[in-house]
């Protein structure tokens, strides 16, 4: 059965109507003829295909399948597909592998929406992750970040500068600090220590690097020691 043979057939049914009645409609001297075009043999010339249309009440494009203006191809389109079919087997397989690609690459593109950007201050002058920097005197910029729970929390974003807090803190990483007065052994602080800042784990009357290397920071009563903040996350 052909695709206008189908389309004949069912909207045939939706009218109710019978062969015998599409035939005596359409002046045919057996409903046989209209048999034949739902089975495939033959089919209505341009007269009785413009009556047929009127008689199902359907258009001419959906009973012949007929594809839209937005689905044919343009003329840029069918030039290229000119040029393919005039390829050889290697050069369709080059064509193929990078349609292919460039498909993927677009469909997944589309399925990862953007995310919202927000708004930060950081300051420029990192905490020091093996010697201490001043942060206070220091104006935060603005940074835009991409959308998160840990952007969302965050008060501040700061620089690292060093490697005392590898593997977990890498020189030049970028963290999300929440404005806190104190933090809790264990936890990651920016922590002002006579003056320097450090990005450092608070330990037992001490601030504990990350990496052997770097032995702990003691805290004596003498030190004038304040937390900036707690670190909740690494922008990276």
């Amino acid at each position: 059965m052909s695709f206008i043979g189908e389309q004949i057939k069912k909207y045939r049914n939706i009218k109710g109507m019978t062969q015998q009645d599409i035939a005596d409609a359409l002046g045919e001297s057996s409903g046989r003829v209209i048999y034949n075009w739902e089975k495939g043999i033959g089919r209505p010339d341009c007269d009785k295909l413009a009556r047929l249309c009127d008689l199902l009440g359907v258009s001419a494009d959906e009973l012949i399948g007929c594809k839209s203006m937005a689905q044919r191809p343009t003329a840029t389109e069918w030039t290229t597909l000119q040029k393919y079919r005039a390829l050889d087997e290697h050069g369709k397989e080059i064509v193929d592998y990078l349609i292919d690609s460039e498909y993927k690459r677009v469909r997944l593109s589309m399925k990862k929406p953007k995310p919202r950007m927000l708004k930060i201050d950081w300051f420029t002058l990192p905490a020091s992750a093996g010697t201490g920097n001043i942060l206070d005197s220091e104006l935060a910029e603005e940074l835009l970040v991409p959308e998160s729970a840990e952007a969302e929390q965050a008060d501040f974003v700061i620089s690292v500068d060093g490697d005392s807090m590898e593997p977990t803190y890498h020189d030049g990483d970028k963290v999300f600090v929440e404005k806190c007065d104190a933090v809790d052994i264990g936890e990651v602080g920016i922590f002002v220590v006579n003056g320097d800042v450090y990005i450092k784990e608070l330990g037992n009357k001490c601030l504990i690097s990350y990496n052997e290397k770097y032995k702990p920071i003691r805290i004596g009563e003498n030190d004038s020691v304040y937390c900036c903040g707690r670190v909740i996350g690494n922008i990276g």
